[in-house]
C-alpha cells in the first residue's frame, strides 16, 4: 500500500516537476538564447568602434596628406621666394657696384674740378697780378709822360734844344763843340746822361747818319789794354794792340784817338726821370 503511494504521490507531482521542468528549460533556453545573443550585440559595438577608428585613421591619413601637401607647398614656396631673394640680392650688389662705381666717377669728377677751379684761381691771380703790373707800368708810363713833358718844356727854354733828338726810347744830345774825352763825359753827366753806348746796329745805323762829316766821342775805351763799354765790365771787341785809349765815332766806322785830344762828343739818356 505504501509503494502504491509512493507512486501515487509520484504520479501526483509529475505536473509540477513538468511545469518546473518546463520552466527550468524555459529559463534555460531563454538563458541559452541571452547567451546566444549577447555575442551578437558585443559583436556589433566591436563594429562601431571598428568603423570610428578606421574614420579616425582615414581623417589622421587625410590630414597628414594635407599637412605633408601643406609642407611641400611651403617648401617650394620658400625655394622660390629664396631664388627671388637671392637674384634680387645679387641686383642689390650689382646696383651697389654701381653706385660705387658712380661714386668712384663722381670723386674724381670733383678731384678734376677742384683741380680746375685751383688752375683757374692761380689764373685769376696770375691776371690780378699782371693787371697790377700792367697798372703800374701804366701809371709808370703816365709819369714818364709827363716827365718828359716837364723835361721837353724845359729843353724848349734852352739855346741848344734842337742839338737833343729823340731814338728807340732814348735822347740823344749832340754837340760839335771841342773837348776832350774826359771833359765831354763829363758834360753828358751834367746833363743827366752818359756818353753813348752804340752797341746796337740799328743804334749805330742811326748815329752814322746824323754826325754830319764828324767824329764824336762815344762811350767806348781801352782800360788796362781791353776796350770796354763804359756800362758793361766785359770785354767788347776793338781796335788793334797799337791803337790809342778812347774811340769816336763817324759816318762810316769808329776809329780811335788820344783821349786827351778834342772832339765833339754824343750824350744819351735813356730814363727822362730828374
Amino acid at each position: 500500500m505504501q509503494t502504491k503511494q509512493t507512486i501515487i504521490m509520484t504520479n501526483s507531482e509529475i505536473p509540477e516537476a513538468i511545469y518546473q521542468n518546463v520552466d527550468n528549460e524555459g529559463c534555460l533556453e531563454l538563458k541559452t538564447r541571452r547567451e546566444k545573443h549577447q555575442p551578437l550585440q558585443l559583436t556589433g559595438s566591436v563594429s562601431v568602434k571598428s568603423r570610428k577608428q578606421r574614420a579616425v585613421e582615414v581623417c589622421l591619413g587625410l590630414l597628414c596628406a594635407l599637412l605633408l601637401t601643406a609642407v611641400i607647398v611651403l617648401c617650394v614656396y620658400f625655394s622660390i621666394q629664396r631664388k627671388h631673394l637671392l637674384t634680387h640680392i645679387t641686383e642689390l650688389n650689382e646696383d651697389q657696384e654701381q653706385l660705387l662705381n658712380q661714386n668712384n666717377d663722381l670723386t674724381e669728377e670733383r678731384e678734376q674740378i677742384l683741380k680746375h677751379n685751383n688752375d683757374l684761381t692761380e689764373e685769376r691771380d696770375k691776371i690780378l697780378k699782371h693787371n697790377d703790373d700792367l697798372t703800374k707800368e701804366r701809371d709808370k708810363i703816365r709819369n714818364e709822360q709827363k716827365q718828359l713833358h716837364n723835361w721837353l718844356h724845359e729843353q724848349d727854354q734852352l739855346a741848344d734844344n734842337f742839338k737833343w733828338i729823340y731814338y728807340s726810347s732814348s735822347f740823344y744830345y749832340i754837340s760839335f763843340e771841342k773837348k776832350s774825352w774826359s771833359d765831354s763825359r763829363r758834360d753828358c753827366q751834367q746833363r743827366k746822361a752818359d756818353l753813348v753806348i752804340a752797341k746796337r746796329t740799328g743804334e749805330s745805323t742811326f748815329l752814322k747818319k746824323v754826325l754830319q762829316n764828324n767824329s764824336l766821342w762815344v762811350g767806348w775805351r781801352q782800360t788796362n789794354g781791353d776796350w770796354k763799354w763804359i756800362d758793361d765790365p766785359s770785354v767788347a771787341n776793338g781796335f788793334g794792340s797799337d791803337s790809342l785809349n778812347c774811340a769816336v765815332v763817324s759816318e762810316t766806322k769808329y776809329f780811335s784817338y788820344a783821349c786827351n785830344t778834342s772832339h765833339g762828343w754824343i750824350c744819351e739818356r735813356t730814363n727822362i726821370n730828374p
